[in-house]
């Protein structure tokens, strides 16, 4: 007995560390990144743009690359490498061919961040569907070296002539200074190096972390002594982007909803538009409808999205509001008593 006690002793440490693979395998997906590829890759588009007008762009040259769905009525992230300061004639790829035209509405220089707005988002939904698909932003402070991140682009145009997203899979190598403008990059600063693939075509695509959420902005520059694919930090990009956000969303879905509500604005017209009333939510209850362009809250303009979300998360539960709005031309007040968090 002395003897058959180790023995089984040894194969049940044998057994137990292969079950502990096996869970450890049954971790990861179930096919590489396959499911990562599906959830996110229809929020990445393409981009081209054409110097001239569109009756004659089959025989100009347009130019194509990246760009990042950040919203679900179509704000798209790319760079001014894609997209420079007085484009015009903007076409965005979606997943399945659909394309849509877009405006462009804030370039960055500096930060290497242009900023686009489809012109109707419902022309380029996907059947059955009410809203784009866009990553979330995660945090490029969070990230150490040897994560797992992932680049996606229009590689070679890979999206307007095959209608497939690349993806190429690295980890984060360093976090670099670059102090020198590098090919049609002039960002200068901190960057994350990846050695995920950066091809022709990407640059103004996003880099991706594991779980999905958008980490940096996929650019030109480089560092020439270690030769590595090079991303702007989304950290350093959240208050560039934020106050062109034209989507606000406080549905009874949501755990801090206060109205039942979903709004746009155009940037367009300047108009903020009530896109959705959740069914038995304080916005419904007080008479709010789809389709109503919201003019004032408590008495003080509203111009923009921003707007709305500032002076809407300064209200407490309970309060009683009083929106200004135009219904067919009709301008009417409605007097809205926001609930309580649940």
């Amino acid at each position: 007995m002395r003897l058959f006690v180790p023995r089984i002793f040894a194969l049940l440490l044998i057994l137990s560390a292969l079950g502990a693979g096996r869970r450890l395998a049954a971790d990861e997906p179930a096919s590489g990144y396959t499911g990562l590829y599906d959830r996110i890759s229809r929020a990445v588009v393409g981009i081209t743009r054409s110097d001239y007008p569109r009756e004659r762009s089959r025989s100009s040259i347009t130019h194509f690359g990246t760009g990042t769905l950040l919203d679900p009525v179509g704000l798209v992230l790319t760079s001014p490498t894609v997209v420079p300061e007085g484009s015009r004639n903007i076409d965005v790829y979606l997943h399945g061919g659909r394309v849509a035209p877009a405006v462009l509405i804030k370039v960055y220089p500096d930060k290497e961040v242009s900023l686009l707005q489809l012109k109707d988002f419902r022309r380029a939904l996907p059947p059955g569907k009410k809203r784009l698909e866009y990553l979330r932003l995660g945090s490029s402070a969070a990230l150490s070296v040897g994560d797992p991140l992932f680049s996606l682009g229009n590689a070679f145009g890979s999206i307007q002539s095959d209608d497939q997203v690349v993806m190429a899979a690295g980890v984060l190598s360093g976090i670099v200074e670059l102090k020198e403008k590098h090919l049609e990059s002039v960002y200068i600063g901190r960057a994350l190096e990846s050695t995920a693939a950066l091809n022709n075509g990407m640059d103004g695509g996003p880099l991706v972390d594991a779980r999905g959420r958008m980490v940096g902005l996929l650019i030109l520059n480089f560092s020439q002594e270690r030769w590595l694919g090079t991303a702007i930090p989304i950290d350093e990009l959240k208050q560039l982007i934020e106050p062109h956000r034209s989507w606000f969303d406080d549905s009874l879905e949501r755990a801090s909803s206060l109205a039942g509500l979903e709004l746009m604005n155009s940037h367009e017209g300047g108009k903020i538009t009530v896109l959705r009333v959740s069914p038995g939510g304080a916005a419904a209850s007080a008479g709010l409808r789809r389709g109503d362009v919201l003019r004032k809250f408590n008495g003080r303009k509203i111009e923009s999205v921003p707007d709305f979300r500032e002076v809407f998360h300064a209200a407490r539960p309970g309060e009683q509001v009083r929106l200004e709005v135009v219904r067919d031309k009709t301008a009417i007040f409605i007097n809205l008593t926001l609930w309580g968090r649940f």
